[in-house]
């Protein structure tokens, strides 16, 4: 029994002192180089040292580093130049060692390297580089605020007649999966470990704007959703397909859920699981919306907005992974990551599609004094909107033409 004690001490005291155990980081642990340019990276000791410290380093190629740096003691800080000599998308600066400058050579380094890595991109041009991010940052910002024309056109309406249930349930769910994901990804450490166990010398891939995008575009989402309960809505509703699509959704991520808590897989697993729901809801969401627009024959009730500002935001999307791709000669982010460019190619064609039913098959579609179809306009009346501008009140036409040539589209009033 007094052994195990001991033991048990022991081995809490050996803990404490890993624990201690100084950490070697970089102030940043990415850098961009463009061929032939020297840059240099600091490293900083987080704890106290001895002595100055002689750290060794090594890398994967297409870069000139020094063999090795002094950290020295007085500020904790040493510093290498890093010059770039062919591009790459990818490779790595990391410590292989250390010692004391007094110390010998094969004494143990006194410093915790697990994170004393950096991550370097090799690139033909920095002003491509910065065009790059420029890219970035638009595509961001047309992403964020394509939720809002729709916001405003139901606002405008007071009715979300000519907006599909289907896609709004599944466009929440979606982003429901891809906010947890992110959220726990970026704050949490514990799932972060895991994935630098899977990934080793890896940076987190979600990023700040990752976790606004994704908590915003929910935020948007339900404020639509909760329009869909105020407003004037016809008789949509949410179709049994996207129903029982929607419990298979909630089922995986349920099912994920619990697996996670019993330890059957990992909660990287679950937050991995989560973002394929979030794959899955992109590649069918729009489907219900242009197949009520062909229906209708109309697009009035879904904005265009929303649709020119979501293929902005994809155009510019795939357009900066051409730009990444001709700066590093890499282009693995196309071959190496179907799903990112697939999905991306899957929203712009079905923007596409939307824009040509707005603006071409049916485009002569007016409404005429804020009449829309499905809106309650007058108690005792049933109103068309016509292609030519006329109005016709008090019963449809006796030849009426619903296909798609038509030259009226019936109204009906709703009960009061």
């Amino acid at each position: 029994m007094a052994r195990s004690v001991a033991f048990a001490v022991f081995a809490l005291l050996l803990a404490g002192s890993v624990a201690q155990k100084a950490s070697l980081r970089p102030n940043d642990q990415q850098l961009t180089v463009e061929v032939g340019q020297t840059k240099h990276v600091s490293f900083h000791a987080e704890g106290d040292l001895e002595g100055d410290l002689v750290v060794f380093f090594s890398h994967t190629g297409n870069i000139d580093i020094p063999q090795n740096a002094t950290i020295f003691a007085s500020n904790k800080t040493g510093t290498i130049e890093v010059t770039g000599i062919t591009v790459t998308s990818l490779t790595y600066v990391k410590v292989t060692g250390c010692r004391y400058e007094t110390g010998s050579q094969d004494s143990e380094c006194p410093l915790n390297t697990e994170d004393s890595f950096v991550v370097v991109k090799v690139v033909h041009s920095n002003a491509l580089s910065i065009v790059i991010i420029v890219v970035g940052w638009t595509y961001f910002v047309a992403w964020s605020i394509s939720f809002y024309p729709q916001i405003y056109l139901n606002f405008k309406r007071t009715s979300v007649v000519g907006l599909n249930f289907d896609f709004l349930l599944l466009n929440i769910i979606g982003f429901t999966c891809y906010t947890v994901y992110n959220v726990l990804m970026y704050f949490d450490s514990y799932i972060q470990s895991l994935y630098h166990q899977e990934h080793a010398r890896s940076l987190n891939p979600v990023l700040l704007n990752d976790v606004v995008f994704a908590v915003h575009a929910l935020f948007a989402c339900i404020v639509t959703a909760v329009q869909c309960f105020l407003y004037e809505r016809g008789t949509q509703r949410i179709s049994w397909t996207c129903i029982g699509l929607s419990s298979v959704f909630g089922l995986f991520s349920v099912i994920s859920l619990l697996l996670s808590i019993i330890s059957v897989f990992s909660w990287l697993q679950f937050i991995n699981n989560l973002s394929y729901v979030k794959m899955a809801v992109t590649l069918c969401k729009y489907v219900p919306q242009a197949a009520l627009n062909y229906r209708r024959k109309s697009t009035i009730g879904w904005s265009i907005g929303n649709v020119l500002l979501d293929f902005t935001g994809g155009t510019l999307d795939i357009c900066q992974m051409v730009l990444q791709a001709l700066n590093t000669d890499d282009w693995t982010g196309f071959s190496g990551n179907p799903v990112k460019f697939g999905l991306g190619l899957v929203s712009i064609v079905f923007d596409v599609l939307f824009m040509i039913q707005h603006y071409c098959l049916y485009r002569h579609v007016k409404v005429n004094d804020a009449i829309y179809e499905g809106i309650n306009n007058s108690p005792t009346s049933s109103t068309t909107l016509s292609r030519g501008g006329n109005e016709a009140v008090n019963g449809e036409p006796e030849s009426a033409d619903y296909g798609a040539n038509a030259s009226t589209i019936p109204v009906r009033p709703t009960p009061p």
